[in-house]
């Protein structure tokens, strides 16, 4: 008669405040509080950005390409990011994968001339935005970071951030990661935010991330060079994809 039995099923709400200077989003579940975050939408979100470009020169002294992406100033792109290195440590950091000790290693220039000679393609992504006269530099080594977690095409790392320091939510979120299936090829991270959410919350941060990779790849194979083929969501998006997911 009372549905004894009956798992009741978490009810969520998404408010939105957009204002012209701030954009805020509360997520309720069940009447609670759960997410809050708070945007600028003035902000300029070039940095995460994925292109498709074409290499326009190779400058071996400087280890350095010059990659147009279709801004004003060609990119600049060091030759050790240009090929992935499956010998350098990735530091699980809040998404961000930073390389250690050999990273800065030389590259050899014919290795670099007979993979990417002028006029050839190459999917970058934005690490550093323009600053005077220099164009952003960017990475070939890409990263889709969601609020909770960050995919990590093209390699095997699944781990939590080193940030996270308590034992055992650590290890909660590595049993909440070991059941998550992965696109091929690809790892993930968890990110700080994560620390205390639930389960549920963070595989819904998956399905929006799959959701933008698979349309990233779409995107690669549909558009012509160069062209921007991801741009990271605003927080609307990022809030609504994650309620659908």
């Amino acid at each position: 008669m009372f549905g004894l039995g009956k798992k009741r099923v978490p009810q969520r709400e998404i408010v939105v405040n957009v204002e012209s200077l701030e954009t805020r989003v509360a997520v309720l579940e069940n009447g609670h509080l759960e997410e809050y975050q708070v945007e600028h939408p003035t902000e300029e979100r070039i940095v995460g950005s994925i292109f498709k470009g074409k290499i326009q020169n190779l400058e071996h002294d400087l280890q350095a390409a010059f990659v147009d992406i279709g801004m004003d100033r060609n990119a600049f792109l060091h030759y050790w990011d240009m090929l992935p290195d499956d010998q350098v440590q990735l530091e699980i950091e809040e998404g961000r994968r930073r390389r250690r000790g050999s990273r800065r290693r030389r590259v050899s220039n014919e290795k670099i001339e007979k993979q990417f000679p002028p006029g050839s393609e190459i999917v970058v992504q934005v690490a550093k935005g323009p600053i005077g006269t220099k164009g952003p530099r960017v990475t070939a080594n890409l990263s889709i970071p969601g609020r909770f977690l960050v995919l990590v095409p093209g390699s095997q790392l699944k781990g939590v951030s080193r940030k996270i320091e308590d034992d055992k939510e650590r290890s909660r979120l590595k049993k909440v990661l070991a059941k998550m299936q992965l696109p091929e090829n690809a790892g993930l991270i968890v990110r700080t935010a994560a620390s205390g959410s639930r389960g549920n919350s963070i595989s819904r941060d998956l399905g929006a991330i799959v959701m933008s990779w698979e349309d990233l790849q779409q995107a690669i194979e549909d558009e012509a060079a160069p062209a921007c083929v991801y741009r990271e969501p605003d927080l609307v998006e990022r809030a609504l994809a994650e309620a659908e997911a």
